[in-house]
């Protein structure tokens, strides 16, 4: 006995230290998915901002209308998926179901506790909230006891900038360098106060008016957020770009023959495309080039934005050349096959220039 005495007595500053001093293992929850290979998925983003029986504006959507949309869903075998699921599938590190949606909420409107999610619990659906920390708790706006009981209920909350300052159009009064410490600090401090708030920082943006540039995409991912989103059409799958990942508008109006279409439209898988996404052009004359990478998309395929549009396609190089005259300021560009598939690409290319 006195021999094992003397050997606990050994042992446990040894198994002090051990448990002071170190850092903790990180909780599991915690943890980082493991990368893995994966099936090949396809999602769509869908873009809500207000439902009302008596529409205004046509971002307004009608309780029946979205209820019927809802159903479809549901009819179609659909999951919803949060932002989170799609940014762990674009790392390779989570699958996806094999039919999911997200529905996404922009602007934080009060809509979505009172009307949004009865018609979404009867279904079994959650969504996800894109909000300005400027305008909670204003009326008919959300507000942050409001935002914590939704998220308590699943719902992902994420960030649409601190003030929906778009991004884009800088004003005359500042300069470039001025305008982008601004994007810098919209972003920014969007995903603070949301972390600050909800004690869980906000995995995506979705960025105001949809228009983005590369200075806005790489200010997102220094902010700390995982993916963001445009509200350019087209579906996303493991070849996405998680900074301009497309978004589907839903508006007053939209048939069910369209929003189911658009849940079966795949991406257009474009090669070494130059420029790049996100590059700010100083001209209006816009020259697009890039490698088709569906041959089944060849037979249909068309482009459109700015003023006459023209493509060619070279079969035998299989590489596309899209011109066009654009605006001044952002402006979507498009290129899409009827299919089947029906395949579709689009993207924001702004452009300063003064003719």
């Amino acid at each position: 006995m006195p021999q094992l005495r003397r050997l606990v007595l050994l042992l446990l500053p040894l198994a002090l230290v051990a448990g002071c001093g170190c850092r903790r293992p990180r909780p599991k929850s915690q943890a980082p998915p493991t990368p893995q290979a994966l099936p090949a998925r396809l999602t769509h983003v869908l873009c809500y901002h207000n439902l009302t029986a008596t529409p205004t504006s046509v971002y307004d959507v009608k309780p029946t209308d979205f209820e019927a949309q809802l159903q479809a869903l549901k009819a179609g075998g659909y999951q919803t998926i949060t932002c989170r699921q799609v940014a762990d599938y674009l790392a390779n590190a989570q699958d996806l179901p094999e039919k999911s949606v997200v529905i996404s909420f922009d602007d934080g409107r009060i809509s979505v506790l009172k009307t949004a999610k009865p018609l979404l619990d009867k279904f079994g659906f959650r969504a996800v909230l894109f909000i300005n920390p400027v305008s909670v708790g204003a009326k008919g706006f959300l507000s942050w006891e409001d935002l914590k009981s939704l998220a308590q209920a699943g719902y992902e909350i994420d960030s649409h900038t601190t003030t929906h300052m778009n991004l884009t159009r800088r004003p005359k009064s500042l300069s470039m360098a001025q305008f982008q410490n601004k994007v810098r600090d919209e972003i920014g401090k969007s995903y603070e106060t949301i972390a600050q708030h909800l004690g869980t920082a906000p995995v995506s943006l979705a960025y105001p008016f949809g228009n983005y540039d590369l200075y806005a995409m790489r200010a997102a991912k220094e902010a700390g957020y995982r993916v963001a989103l445009s509200i350019d059409p087209g579906g996303i799958d493991g070849q996405s770009d998680p900074w301009s990942l497309p978004r589907k508008m839903i508006v007053d109006g939209t048939s069910l023959k369209t929003f189911t279409r658009n849940l079966e439209t795949q991406p257009l898988h474009l090669i070494g495309a130059e420029p790049a996404r996100g590059v700010r052009l100083t001209s209006r004359a816009y020259s697009f080039t890039a490698q088709l990478g569906d041959a089944d998309a060849a037979t249909s395929l068309a482009a459109e934005g700015g003023h006459g549009a023209k493509l060619k396609y070279d079969q035998a190089t299989q590489k596309i050349t899209v011109t066009m005259r654009l605006n001044r300021g952002a402006n979507l560009v498009r290129l899409y096959s009827t299919g089947p598939p029906r395949r579709e690409s689009a993207w924001i290319v702004v452009v300063d220039a003064a003719d």
